[in-house]
């Protein structure tokens, strides 16, 4: 196993163990809580597990540009679009209408760091707070990684969905136990397809052309 993979592993743990403690309590309320605080309880659940859900995918990708980082790699032998990713910002000035002023400074920014080892600044990793399928599939472009998340791209969207109007302050949504767990084990499946496809990109070096 490659030792981010480990690393990446390890985040899955604990949240899995929070996840799971979650739905524990969620057993409780369902035989034990009044009917408005369960339903309170319930409601709360999701803004909790969607925070599990964009934390480990913005945490792995960023653990993963940090690994890249620190290859110190040459670009003429990187992917595409891990290049591509790289140079956003530079690249933004070129967008729209642009003085020839804004282009020279392209230029001379571009030319002075194209010798230079691959760097992608981690905060160009975004989730936008936002993390439905089609934020999700634009960070696996980024690095060139298959999406191997299809077939739950409906329940994906629907976490995201109930959780902004959740936080949004919607008070007339209602969210039963079996919706929870149904969740925490979407996203335990997910954190397991993930990780495999992390091992088989590190291991088989698909960073690389």
């Amino acid at each position: 196993m490659h030792p981010l993979t480990n690393e990446i592993m390890a985040s899955r743990e604990w949240r899995v163990r929070e996840l799971e403690n979650l739905k524990k309590v969620g057993t409780l309320a369902l035989n034990n809580y009044a009917p408005k605080v369960k339903d309170q309880y319930y409601r709360m659940c999701i803004p909790y597990i969607y925070a599990h859900w964009e934390g480990f995918v913005v945490e792995s990708f960023k653990q993963l540009i940090s690994y890249l980082n620190g290859l110190h790699l040459d670009k003429k032998q990187v992917r595409n679009e891990l290049y591509s990713f790289s140079l956003q910002d530079v690249l933004k000035p070129l967008a729209g209408k642009q003085s020839f002023e804004q282009t020279c400074q392209f230029v001379e920014k571009f030319t002075r760091d194209y010798d230079k080892a691959l760097y992608i600044d981690p905060t160009l990793l975004t989730a936008k707070s936002n993390l439905n399928y089609k934020q999700l599939t634009i960070i696996l472009e980024k690095f060139g990684m298959e999406n191997c998340l299809t077939k739950y791209q409906s329940e994906i969207n629907q976490l995201v969905n109930q959780r902004n109007r959740i936080a949004h302050g919607e008070n007339g949504i209602t969210v039963e136990y079996g919706n929870i767990s149904r969740k925490i084990s979407m996203l335990q499946e997910i954190f397991d397809i993930m990780i495999l496809k992390f091992e088989e990109y590190l291991t088989v070096r698909m960073y690389l052309r």
